[in-house]
């Protein structure tokens, strides 16, 4: 029986080669990502006033953390959609005609997604197994381009559930610990470069 580490690797290989039939085999994506959602939701709006503080300049956390859970949860089908259609034209390979944000948005975000998995390596770290779930450390490294080093170190403590004789990725555990440092690096150095007041 693979333990979560193996079954880990597969969905890496299953990235790298873009099989995105191997990868759904392996992922529960939409729990995976209606859980993220939700919590980093919470994250941001129980910080909203910290991270105004940080990021003056980013109206989402202007208004406080009411509206900003109002607004979230208004748009969730739309940002989870957007997340979804990044995805799957990463896996067909469409974000090679990608121009620019403001012509092919959906593309473009694809096309960075496959700069960012490219610069960066997965180093495993403690594994523990209690009946039907396990966690697994994982640590992001980037390497010493560009993307790299935007990434830098990012900690994942991902959750598998067993299904029969197999393990399947469905959350990652710690989005509250993840949340501030991916955060800081989207309003450092993205915003600077795309035309973010095109609509998608």
């Amino acid at each position: 029986m693979n333990t979560p580490q193996d079954e880990l690797k597969i969905i890496l290989a299953a990235i790298n080669n873009r099989d995105e039939k191997k990868f759904s085999a392996h992922v529960d994506l939409k729990t995976l990502m209606d859980i993220a959602y939700d919590e980093s939701t919470n994250v941001l709006a129980n910080n909203c006033s910290k991270f105004h503080e940080l990021y003056p300049k980013d109206l989402f956390f202007k208004f406080g953390s009411r509206i900003l859970r109002l607004y979230n949860e208004k748009f969730r089908g739309v940002h989870l959609g957007l997340i979804n259609k990044v995805i799957a034209a990463y896996f067909d390979g469409s974000f090679k005609d990608a121009k620019t944000f403001s012509s092919t948005p959906i593309k473009f975000l694809a096309a960075e997604l496959d700069k960012l998995l490219k610069a960066v390596r997965a180093d495993f770290g403690e594994e523990k197994i209690s009946g039907d779930k396990a966690t697994l450390a994982v640590k992001m490294v980037g390497d010493a381009s560009g993307y790299g080093r935007m990434i830098d170190t990012l900690n994942f403590v991902l959750e598998f559930n067993k299904r029969g004789d197999e393990w399947r990725l469905n959350k990652i555990k710690n989005v509250e610990e993840l949340v501030p440092p991916i955060l800081d690096i989207a309003e450092r150095y993205w915003p600077a470069s795309w035309d973010l007041g095109i609509k998608i």
